[in-house]
């Protein structure tokens, strides 16, 4: 549905999209599924056409949805919802490169770490929810020791650890009459850092402690704002039985002028050394406004059994401006088509099947470089493809 959420997000999923309408799920749920992502990011220069090279990416997604027991005042009013993403292959991976090498910073690294998102949903009234919670990305640290052992010989000792790193998420939704409902969210900024400090010890030269460390993923500070339209009234969901259409749109603002960059410096007692980047050439991304449009529509196959069908489009305004100089941080705005259906049953079939696909279509960019960077021109571009499917219970 065009990544839209704020004012729509359903079961598990609203733990990210807004953590207040869990209150929405009345019923335990547990969710499982896989996502394929595939990549085909370009960086054409003068006679040599190029595709980068980016590993195609397997997702395993996990979520839960369960409702609080409470009694009194808080009976059928709390939810709890987590969400797991999980790559395949490995648990965490980072890939910092010299700036002057082609690379897509921004959507070249994603879902190449396990994260967590978690949240508490809580309806106030009849109209009005609140939600809370946290996303977390995991990241290294670490150390190697290099120094000469009892022999005279040089040898090394690493020790690295996998950390997490944690954003706020708070959200807010309410139903404005019978059939719309305008929802807002907060998340906070999210970096997944790599940091590997070298320490060289008894060689009999004095070397700087070496800091390879980097920004390999950067969720950015962001705001969403939408609005949902149901046909059916006070529906918060198509209900099985009956044909019902639901639309939902909005902003996403994200504050990408706080990205540091991928790169940081690798003598840390002189920080213009190792990072590639001349002073005079500042990294300096720009806030972005990204527009979404969803639409669902239900169709009843069963009294017991229904369809619904989904379609969207988002519009992601690039952050990095063009490489002008050494540097070849490479981006493009991206025009997002979705797409998915759902097979869903009632309360007497507890089921939920969901497929879904998106195309990243990446803009044409000319890099046109400053002739003293010794650098050739880049064009940037090509797509993005994911597919995906999950298979639910509720109980």
């Amino acid at each position: 549905m065009g990544m839209t959420a704020a004012a729509s997000a359903e079961g598990y999923e609203a733990t990210f999209g807004n953590p207040g309408l869990l209150a929405g799920t009345r019923k335990k749920a547990l969710t499982l599924g896989l996502g394929v992502a595939r990549h085909s990011l370009v960086a054409d220069t003068p006679g040599r056409p190029l595709t980068l090279p980016t590993d195609e990416m397997k997702t395993i997604y996990i979520g839960a949805a369960l409702p609080l027991p409470f009694g009194g005042v808080l009976k059928d009013r709390l939810t709890f919802g987590v969400g797991f993403l999980n790559p395949a292959k490995f648990l965490v991976r980072g890939k910092i490169l010299y700036p002057e090498r082609h690379q897509y910073p921004i959507v070249a690294p994603r879902v190449q770490s396990v994260a967590i998102v978690m949240g508490l949903g809580a309806r106030i009234g009849d109209r009005v929810h609140v939600g809370a919670g946290f996303e977390a990305l995991a990241a290294v640290v670490g150390e190697i020791l290099i120094s000469l052992d009892a022999t005279g010989r040089v040898a090394s000792r690493t020790d690295d650890q996998v950390i997490a790193a944690y954003a706020p998420i708070a959200s807010l939704a309410v139903d404005l009459g019978d059939r719309f409902r305008v929802g807002l969210v907060y998340r906070g900024e999210l970096v997944g850092r790599f940091s590997l400090t070298i320490r060289a010890q008894d060689l009999g030269i004095p070397l700087p402690d070496f800091n390879v460390a980097g920004v390999a993923q950067y969720v950015p500070e962001q705001v969403g704002l939408e609005a949902r339209w149901c046909s059916i009234a006070n529906a918060p969901t198509l209900p099985v039985g009956e044909r019902g259409t639901i639309v939902a749109g909005g902003l996403l603002a994200r504050r990408w002028s706080k990205y540091p960059g991928p790169n940081e410096p690798t003598v840390l007692a002189n920080p213009t050394y190792g990072t590639g980047i001349d002073p005079l050439h500042p990294f300096t991304p720009s806030d972005t406004v990204s527009p979404r449009l969803g639409v669902e529509h239900g169709v009843p196959l069963t009294p017991r059994a229904a369809l619904r069908l989904r379609a969207g489009y988002a519009f992601e305004p690039t952050p990095l401006a063009k490489q002008t100089w050494k540097e070849n941080f490479l981006d493009s705005s991206r025009h997002v088509l979705t797409a998915g259906f759902a097979l869903v049953g009632s309360d007497e079939l507890p089921f939920q099947l969901d497929a879904f696909g998106q195309l990243h279509l990446l803009t044409h960019r000319t890099h046109a470089k400053d002739p003293a960077a010794g650098q050739p021109d880049v064009e940037s571009g090509g797509t993005i493809a994911v597919i995906g499917m999950t298979a639910g219970v509720r109980f």
